[in-house]
């Protein structure tokens, strides 16, 4: 027989703790007949205390776990002993409605008149469940699109170690997702030259000294070393103290993109050059023929010049300076549109060449200073390099109005840095328009992987910096 619930006297304290407890609170039998419950207890499973006393405690379960519930309960009663709450262990529990719920269960038990009674301690987690079961589903689908996406997925921390590498990253990375958490982005997977720089960016955004959301490119180095350029879009992660804790980036490998950009900006710069070549042989061959011829024909008139009067003697003259001078300035276009000098002997050469005619067919002082081997150059850098200096000289005397402009040109082992300063009257580079040079000037320099830097103001004077890797 169960131990009448009327023979439990319990101490008036005890009582008043059993009364007013936040915690549920069921006690049975060792048969598992329940003999006391609180009013949290009662409120929970929607029982009164005269239906719930007497109850068999497996009438708090739905049925088809009752057979399991009495195999545990047995157990508990053979091997006495102590379950906490939170012990990981949730069970179901149903309301006298058939509501279910989602319970955790502590364990305990007494001694009480030689009659050992348990004590169970119960919390309802149905909300707490209901949102570990969407966290999980969320964390589900966000590993599924993690998987399936064609971006990198990485979170580093402050201490610069990979966090969380998708599946995408670690395939572009050479190395699984478990041999790349934990390991210093910086030092395993990005190349020499450019590591301090990233770091550098990177401190910047845990500072908060970047905009939060931000995009920029670099190579990262695979586990065979090869390069792959890779465009990121950054973000950084805070905790609830507003403090950043991470910075997440998404990346995509546009290795195989920018090589196909090149390709055609290359493609289009050989286009260019070839019209120029083409143009240049039409002016030589075509219009400077034709003007030799003509000039021909004047020095042919010359010995009947004394059968004229002066007025005929000076137009002949005229004419025949004007033609001279036309001839000039067609041999210059021709020689700017295909600069034979760069090929036969080299871009110092050429450029001294270049200076020569701004000399002679403006009012500019051109000062050249050049340094460094300039004549061993690969062909396109030599051709690129020209071109810059022809594109922003050209800028500097249509639009600055200069009394000087300076050239530096110096090779070193590493680059070659172009510097063209001039004394005109400056402009505001934020309102610099991308014109046709302009453009092409970029597109050099990005075949080059150049650095273009201007250095200008209304108040008067620009200077315009170069800087090209060997």
């Amino acid at each position: 027989m169960g131990l009448k619930t009327s023979r439990l006297n319990p101490d008036p304290l005890c009582e008043l703790l059993f009364e007013n407890s936040t915690q549920a609170i069921l006690i049975t039998d060792s048969n598992g007949k329940i003999i006391q419950a609180n009013p949290n207890c009662l409120n929970l499973f929607e029982y009164s205390l005269d239906e719930i006393i007497g109850m068999e405690v497996e009438k708090l379960i739905p049925k088809e776990l009752k057979q399991k519930h009495t195999a545990h309960r047995e157990d508990f009663i053979k091997n006495l002993g102590f379950r906490k709450l939170h012990s990981g262990l949730t069970l179901t529990g149903i309301k006298k409605s058939k509501e279910r719920l989602s319970l955790e269960i502590g364990l305990s038990y007494v001694k009480y008149e030689n009659e050992l009674l348990v004590v169970c301690f119960i919390s309802d987690v149905s909300e707490r469940k209901k949102w570990i079961t969407q966290i999980r589903y969320q964390q589900n689908l966000l590993k599924k699109y993690l998987e399936v996406t064609g971006t990198i997925f990485l979170i580093l921390d402050v201490q610069e170690n990979i966090v969380l590498i998708n599946k995408v990253g670690s395939e572009i990375l050479g190395v699984s997702e478990k041999e790349a958490v934990g390991k210093n982005w910086f030092a395993h997977f990005l190349p020499l030259d450019e590591m301090e720089s990233m770091r550098y960016f990177f401190k910047k955004m845990l500072n908060g000294e970047v905009e939060d959301t931000n995009t920029h490119e670099n190579n990262i180095i695979n586990s065979e070393g090869d390069k792959r350029l890779i465009e990121w879009n950054n973000t950084v992660i805070r905790n609830k103290s507003g403090e950043i804790d991470a910075i997440l980036s998404n990346g995509l490998d546009v290795t195989e993109k920018r090589l196909l950009e090149d390709a055609k900006k290359e493609a289009l710069i050989i286009g260019q050059e070839m019209e120029r070549r083409r143009l240049a042989q039409e002016l030589h061959d075509g219009v400077g023929q034709a003007i030799s011829a003509i000039g021909l024909n004047l020095n042919a008139l010359e010995p009947e010049l004394e059968n004229y009067n002066l007025r005929f003697k000076a137009i002949y003259t005229d004419i025949k300076i004007k033609l001279d001078n036309t001839f000039d300035e067609i041999r210059a276009i021709s020689k700017n549109l295909s600069p034979k000098i760069l090929e036969d002997y080299g871009l110092a050469k050429a450029l001294e060449f270049l200076g020569e005619t701004i000399d002679k067919s403006t009012k500019v002082e051109l000062n050249l200073s050049l340094h460094g081997d300039l004549k061993n150059l690969d062909n396109k850098i030599s051709l690129s390099i020209y071109r810059i200096v022809q594109e922003l000289i050209s800028n500097a005397i249509r639009h600055a109005k200069p009394k000087n402009i300076n050239l530096y040109v110096t090779r070193s082992s590493h680059n070659i840095l172009v510097i063209v300063e001039d004394d005109g009257i400056g402009f505001d580079p934020e309102k610099l328009t991308t014109g046709l040079g302009i453009s092409n000037l970029k597109s050099r320099l990005e075949l080059l992987k150049g650095q273009f830097n201007i250095d200008s103001s209304t108040q008067g004077g620009t200077s315009i910096s170069i800087n090209i890797p060997l």
